[in-house]
């Protein structure tokens, strides 16, 4: 598991997906919109759209969010820019970026899909797994769901058992040590 650099923000405060990851490499010279990629989508995915983080243009606004939700993609996530803000916020859809500009894009060509890319310095390719919040987004290799679900599982045991301790009156170190906290 890996977390994508911060600066690959949720554009609005509503943006917590998980789902398995559609890649998609964008032409550096010129960006475009991820229309193919997008058509041929499944629900439950999220769109991972590589720029070459080119942040001149917008990859990504309210009209790819709105056939997104239809279809049941569960988020996006680019290195680059995108717009409509407030738009994509009104329709619930999660979007990470780099960048927010008013520039549209150039046009609708993609230069590959389901292909490893980097975003926010984290290798990540079809069929892995993203899961994103308010916090940031994590990548998971699709090799290793099984046993970070299993971690994430017991990480949250621990952190129910360390509020239960505080609650009946434990210090927040008596409560670590108790509940196996190193």
């Amino acid at each position: 598991m890996e977390t994508l650099a911060s600066d690959i923000e949720p554009v609005h405060s509503d943006c917590t997906f998980a789902g398995t990851v559609r890649t998609v490499v964008l032409d550096p010279s010129a960006l475009w919109a991820p229309v193919q990629t997008l058509d041929t989508a499944h629900e439950d995915e999220v769109l991972v759209v590589d720029t070459n983080d080119n942040v001149e243009e917008a990859v990504w606004g309210e009209l790819l969010s709105t056939y997104a939700t239809a279809i049941g993609v569960r988020g996006m996530v680019t290195n680059g820019a995108v717009r409509d803000i407030a738009g994509v916020r009104d329709l619930g859809f999660p979007v990470f970026a780099r960048a927010v500009t008013p520039h549209g894009p150039s046009g609708r060509d993609e230069v590959e899909r389901n292909v490893p890319v980097t975003v926010g310095g984290t290798s990540i390719d079809s069929g892995d797994v993203l899961v994103g919040d308010e916090s940031g987004v994590v990548a998971i290799n699709r090799d290793a769901v099984e046993e970070v679900t299993t971690a994430a599982e017991t990480v949250a045991r621990t952190e129910r058992e360390v509020d239960r301790l505080i609650d009946e009156g434990q210090s927040l170190e008596g409560a670590f040590d108790d509940a196996g906290m190193d």
